[in-house]
């Protein structure tokens, strides 16, 4: 049997989310947790000051029938409602999804829409695995 690793030993894979439609999805891995500062640090990635780190869902049934799913943590901009920034529609669908997922008999499709808005630009984080690596893989490959 395999020891668990400690966080700090553990990797992590993450695919930077750009609010801005025309720009493509990019990968970036870390050993440790994601840092927060540094020029490849999450403040940087969401070029924002304050960041909010809530769960989120990808969901995808396009191949061959076989539904994807792999549930990660978004990293994003805590304040970027207040501040005007661009609604970032990949990372809202991506936490619709978890929401549908976790919480679909509970949730009032009224409130679901601001449940679910993420502006400006984000982060979705996974552990590293063989398996999120592949599925990684696929959604830059979309």
């Amino acid at each position: 049997m395999t020891e668990a690793k400690s966080i700090e030993e553990m990797d992590f894979l993450s695919l930077r989310i750009p609010a801005d439609m025309d720009q493509k999805i990019t990968a970036t891995t870390w050993t440790g947790e994601p840092p927060f500062q540094g020029s490849n640090g999450m403040y940087e990635q969401c070029g924002c000051s304050m960041i909010q780190i809530v769960p989120a869902l990808y969901w995808d049934n396009r191949k061959h029938g076989k539904s994807l799913d792999l549930d990660g943590q978004l990293y994003c901009d805590e304040e970027g409602l207040l501040t005007g920034k661009q609604r970032n529609w990949r990372a809202s669908q991506m936490r619709k999804w978890y929401f549908q997922k976790y919480y679909k008999d509970e949730l009032d499709e009224i409130i679901m829409p601001d449940a679910c808005a993420i502006v400006g630009d984000a982060c979705f984080v996974v552990p590293s695995t063989d398996e999120t690596l592949k599925i990684m893989e696929e959604i830059l490959d979309a």
